[in-house]
């Protein structure tokens, strides 16, 4: 009889250990980061740090706006102008920097690696011991290799810093998450947690601060404990970052006046650059934000997951694609909701952040770094999702891992090979040849700002089509920006540049294409100048040429 017992038994015991089997690969894995959790991480941070120095770019980028945070930091530091567009929250920060350093572009970027390294940290201590390890350090391993993430590390764009201010947010608002009690009374909930409350509302004004459309951050976090039906904590969210918003608005007008300028106004522009284009109406706005959605969801995102070419061209849209990722994340969502509230928060809080971004942008933008900030939680919803689907069988656990290494390894090559290619114009431009690495037409331009810097007296007004680069290689000069054609008429010119009081135009020959010399060029300032010549040939002087093919003119006007 106990034999026969012992017989019966066999088959549960062969069914447990296929049970275990067919988990085994995932428990192993948990199992070892759970041993090696800490040595991972500091090598994972270590790698981080060195990739984002073998790939530091010490020029400032052809884009402009990096150039023009530093110069709104030298503004407030030095005119009392406060910067009010685009988010003060960065360049009060560098302020600090130009007060220690001047103008010194290395250790401003510098400033951005040790951002690099304060997101990784502050992101692996958010999620940590809240999500499986394996999802962990997958998300680590992105932030920490992915060579989008990592151009931002060594410039003066504001990414760097909002992932940065972005991570510590998510930290404090899980601590709070796994502060809840549902007992507890509306009283109890804030005397318990008035501190978290006050870290919470001040890192979320913060972060609304460093980047403009990161303001909607707040009604993500809000929504989560809406959906969750934790109203006490949707109300304590909204009031601590009302309560911190208005002390920062109320501050920043009392002692540098009112904004200059009208961010939503901006927002509705069709146009960003040439207001005269009028302003969306609703029709628009839905069209805006079903251009941005493809754009940024078929396009941006899958390159950023290195699951598209990076140099896929800009016009290469597949809309089903963004469809089915909508329905893939939808059906991810659901399952966040069920099985981890931390993931199930990133949802909600990239979907509102990404929805934001598709409103509040102009689709003709079509820059990458724009979803930059949503980029790690979205990896992390994806990867959580298909982690929590490939626990059903022991083929697909290994499937998943096989394609984790090979995607890792892609990440990882990719970086490496670019920061080779870093390597000699680094060296160049820390030797002393700040323009090594441009191409000939933006080192002729540069240069024409240096010579405009050293050679005019200090008053003198400098017309560029690029100002702020100007002013950073001009070594701080001043330079009066034309940034669209507001009109062709000769008479209507002579009127709007005297009004400016500018006494020399930099004509530079800038590339339409970065990447190809074919004659066509960025001609704002020729589409304006060339009229006022025609009718008025002696009123311009050349006054002086750099470079032979590409070559930028200096013409001095009078009227």
């Amino acid at each position: 009889m106990a034999k026969n017992d012992h017989q019966k038994q066999r088959p549960a015991k062969r069914e447990a250990e296929t049970v275990i089997n067919k988990k085994g690969l995932f428990v192993r894995i948990e199992e070892w980061f759970q041993k090696h959790d800490k040595k991972v991480f500091y090598s994972l941070l270590f790698l981080t740090t060195l990739f984002s120095l073998l790939l530091f770019d010490s020029k400032v980028s052809e884009g402009g706006d990096d150039s023009s945070y530093i110069q709104r930091a030298w503004s407030l530091l030095h005119e009392g102008v406060f910067p009010y567009y685009q988010g003060p929250g960065y360049p009060i920060v560098l302020s600090l920097i130009v007060k220690f350093f001047g103008l010194n572009v290395i250790v401003m970027k510098l400033f951005s690696v040790l951002c690099q390294i304060g997101f990784v940290w502050f992101m692996y201590k958010a999620f940590n011991k809240r999500i499986p390890y394996a999802v962990l350090f997958a998300l680590i391993s992105f932030i920490s290799f992915n060579h989008f993430i990592l151009y931002y590390a060594s410039q003066t764009f504001t990414e760097t810093f909002t992932l940065f201010l972005q991570a510590i947010c998510l930290y404090v608002t899980f601590r709070i998450i796994d502060s809840i009690k549902d007992k507890d009374s509306w009283m109890e909930v804030i005397r318990n947690n008035y501190k978290k409350w006050l870290l919470f509302g001040f890192m979320f004004m913060m972060l609304s601060i460093s980047k403009s459309i990161a303001i909607v951050c707040i009604i993500g976090v809000i929504l989560y404990f809406l959906l969750r039906k934790e109203y006490k904590q949707a109300v304590y969210a909204l009031l601590a970052f009302i309560i911190f918003r208005v002390l920062f608005t109320t501050l920043a007008t009392t002692f540098f006046g009112p904004s200059d300028s009208d961010q939503f106004e901006m927002i509705l522009r069709k146009e960003l650059y040439r207001p005269a284009a009028g302003h969306e109406d609703m029709s628009g706005l839905i069209k805006r934000f079903f251009d941005n959605f493809n754009i940024y969801i078929s396009l941006h995102m899958y390159r950023i997951l290195n699951l598209r070419n990076a140099n896929t061209d800009i016009t290469k849209v597949v809309p089903a694609l963004s469809y089915i990722s909508t329905i893939v994340i939808g059906i991810f969502a659901v399952m966040s909701y069920r099985k981890n509230k931390y993931v199930f928060f990133s949802t909600v809080y990239f979907v509102i952040l990404c929805f934001g971004i598709f409103i509040g942008i102009q689709a003709a933008n079509m820059q990458d770094r724009l979803i930059i900030i949503a980029m790690p939680l979205i990896f992390l919803v994806l990867y959580f999702g298909a982690y929590e689907l490939a626990k059903r069988s022991a083929a697909t656990q290994t499937l998943l891992l096989i394609f984790s290494v090979c995607m890792l390894l892609i990440t990882v090559g990719k970086s490496t090979i670019l920061a080779k290619e870093n390597t000699t114009a680094l060296k160049k431009n820390l030797n002393g040849d700040i323009y090594y690495g441009y191409t000939p037409d933006w080192e002729n331009f540069l240069k024409m700002s240096k010579y405009c810097a050293d050679s005019l007296p200090d008053s003198a007004g400098v017309l560029s089509r690029k100002p702020n680069m100007s002013f950073i290689y001009g070594n701080g000069k001043k330079f009066i920006g034309q940034y669209w054609v507001t009109t062709t008429n000769a008479d209507s010119v002579q009127m709007e540049w005297k009004a400016k009081k500018v006494e020399y135009i930099i004509l530079p020959n800038i590339r339409m294409n970065p990447k190809k010399n074919n004659g066509r060029v960025i001609n704002t300032i020729h589409r304006m100048l060339i009229p006022f010549y025609q009718k008025y040939p002696q009123k311009l002087k050349l006054v002086k040429t750099i470079g032979t093919t590409e070559k930028c003119e200096l013409f001095k006007i009078t009227y």
